[in-house]
């Protein structure tokens, strides 16, 4: 049994390499979600405002500690809304969110993506469009000033660091350029077919570490996507397949583990109390290295999340990142 893999994000925030999604899930789901997966071995927790379950997250969290748990084990994400990527809107979101989460403060707080969306006034109303129906993007997003007020967090004691989401290479760089505080982790796609190789080595060359969501290719994201990519799912590939038979463990525990030792984090996320437990138990096996270039080869550069939600664009946003 290898060691659970932890990074150091700084202002004393250890990140475990594994963690729990929680995407998708009702405040009512993820309440037990969250407390059954505290229960395993889980320390690490990513949510977001745009998921709509951060009061069942705190709960979850509330009724573990309730049993004895230590809310300083804990390593909490969250991120700030797209409607909400302006300086002077961050403190109102945070303050929202740790209200709901019960908490003084979050251990990772991330700009969700680069793209800002107008403020209706509502600050759930994330992905408006205008009156002929475009999407409602605010094209003045200003990256830079946006991050001064994440750092204001931290000064704060509201957030122990902070990180991105949906960044790229020279949107992170503006940022180094012009920062007090670097960002401590980037969150995006990677999966045995979008290996997103080009940004993941380039955080690691800046000291910046990855976090993967959708680490399973995300088989319920529905009609998110391209036409050609929704019927994409590496769970089913026969390569993986053949691995999860050859090492008796389940094709989710096979892509798991080889982002695992490709030195990235994982946030995978499921109701199913047994699959909570089996994402989570894939630290007693190694790939061998044949069989980790057997999936690397899966790559087929399709990312399943393009970010402008399908809805239609006036123009293309400055800040789009791909």
């Amino acid at each position: 049994m290898s060691a659970m893999p932890s990074y150091n994000l700084g202002n004393g925030v250890t990140m475990p390499g594994i963690g729990l999604g929680t995407w998708q899930c009702s405040d009512e789901e993820v309440r037990l979600v969250v407390l059954e997966a505290l229960r395993v071995g889980y320390r690490h927790i990513d949510t977001a405002w745009l998921y709509k379950c951060e009061q069942g997250v705190g709960d979850g969290i509330k009724d573990w500690v309730e049993g004895g748990g230590d809310r300083k084990e804990l390593c909490v994400v969250t991120k700030l809304p797209p409607n909400a990527n302006r300086a002077e809107d961050v403190e109102r979101l945070l303050n929202k969110q740790l209200a709901k989460l019960g908490l003084d403060y979050v251990d990772l707080y991330l700009i969700h993506g680069p793209m800002g969306w107008k403020n209706t006034g509502d600050d759930l109303d994330m992905f408006s469009a205008d009156e002929e129906g475009f999407a409602n993007l605010d094209n003045e997003t200003d990256l830079v000033g946006l991050w001064k007020g994440m750092e204001t967090m931290v000064k704060n004691g509201k957030a122990k660091t902070i990180g991105v989401s949906n960044f790229n290479e020279k949107q992170i760089e503006r940022i180094i350029q012009s920062c007090e505080i670097k960002p401590a982790n980037n969150q995006v796609e990677v999966h045995a077919y979008f290996s997103n190789k080009g940004i993941v080595e380039y955080c690691k060359s800046k000291g910046i570490t990855v976090c993967a969501y959708a680490p399973l290719g995300s088989p319920s994201r529905g009609e998110i996507g391209s036409l050609e990519t929704r019927s994409l799912n590496p769970l089913e590939d026969p390569v993986i397949v053949e691995l999860s038979q050859a090492y008796k463990k389940t094709p989710g525990q096979i892509l798991l583990r080889h982002l695992l030792q490709r030195g990235v984090i994982i946030i995978p996320k499921s109701g199913n109390p047994s699959r909570i437990k089996q994402n989570f138990d894939i630290l007693d096996f190694e790939l061998k290295a044949e069989d980790f270039d057997k999936i690397e080869k899966l790559d087929k550069k399709q990312r399943f999340f393009p970010l402008l939600m399908g809805m239609k664009e006036r123009n293309p946003h400055p800040e789009y990142p791909f």
